[in-house]
């Protein structure tokens, strides 16, 4: 059909899926036209009857497709007039939200995240420390004022204290102005989100007065501009932190 040959000669980048492999092919293929260019950022994909067409499959495969690859951000389903099937833009959630589901499927532990921490959040509060802006230096302030507030009574739920804790790292990511720090950021702590019960363990008086006096004083080199101080101060926290899971 003519509809074939044109809508091939606009996309010679697709072919027809091998047999057995159905959506995972046609997402596999989606995926390599963005890695190699030919489909950027916003660009319009042919429609269902087009893809089939395209890959030699039936509208279910082609569907069960996208739906694969809108789960994990790669493309976007707008719905009315001027909808239809979009490149998506990258966001850092994205980026996050699948690198915590690699971190659980390959099993990784907490002290094992928390040594990754040690060097990536050392080398993040270090930029931070350049870039940061007068309002996020504020809100790191504010956030380890709340922190300390929290920290001497054990009767502050523990979940209460992590996300305060967690809230602060963040802050020193988004403070970096670096998108893929705060993407692993935000993926590290999806997964310290989720396992949260499990260092309840290690909660006492003593720990949450540890935490407050470390992230006060990062904030504290972070808004005085002095990188490298921010950089030891983040260090050491980390460090302390791994000595307590050990």
């Amino acid at each position: 059909m003519q509809f074939d040959t044109d809508i091939g000669d606009r996309h010679p980048f697709f072919s027809e899926v091998r047999p057995g492999r159905g959506f995972e092919d046609i997402a596999m293929q989606i995926k390599e036209a963005i890695l190699q260019g030919h489909l950027k950022d916003g660009d319009r994909l042919p429609n269902e009857r087009e893809l089939c067409s395209l890959f030699g499959v039936s509208r279910p495969t082609v569907r069960e497709a996208i739906r694969s690859l809108e789960a994990i951000g790669v493309v976007e389903v707008r719905r009315g007039v001027y909808g239809g099937i979009f490149v998506a833009e990258p966001k850092p959630d994205h980026v996050g939200k699948a690198l915590a589901a690699l971190l659980r499927f390959r099993g990784a532990t907490i002290s094992e995240l928390v040594e990754f921490r040690q060097t990536f959040e050392a080398e993040t509060a270090y930029w931070a420390a350049q870039r940061a802006t007068t309002i996020q230096v504020e809100q790191l302030v504010t956030i380890a004022n709340k922190i300390k507030e929290v920290a001497h009574s054990s009767k502050v739920p523990w979940e209460k204290f992590i996300e305060l804790d967690l809230a602060f790292h963040e802050e020193v990511a988004q403070a970096s102005h670096n998108q893929i720090r705060v993407a692993i950021m935000l993926a590290i702590h999806g997964v310290l989100r989720k396992t949260s019960l499990m260092l309840e363990k290690i909660d006492d008086v003593v720990w949450r007065k540890q935490q407050a006096s470390d992230l006060m004083e990062i904030a504290e080199a972070i808004s005085e501009g002095n990188a490298e101080l921010a950089q030891k101060r983040m260090a050491n926290h980390i460090e302390r932190n791994i000595s307590k899971f050990n």
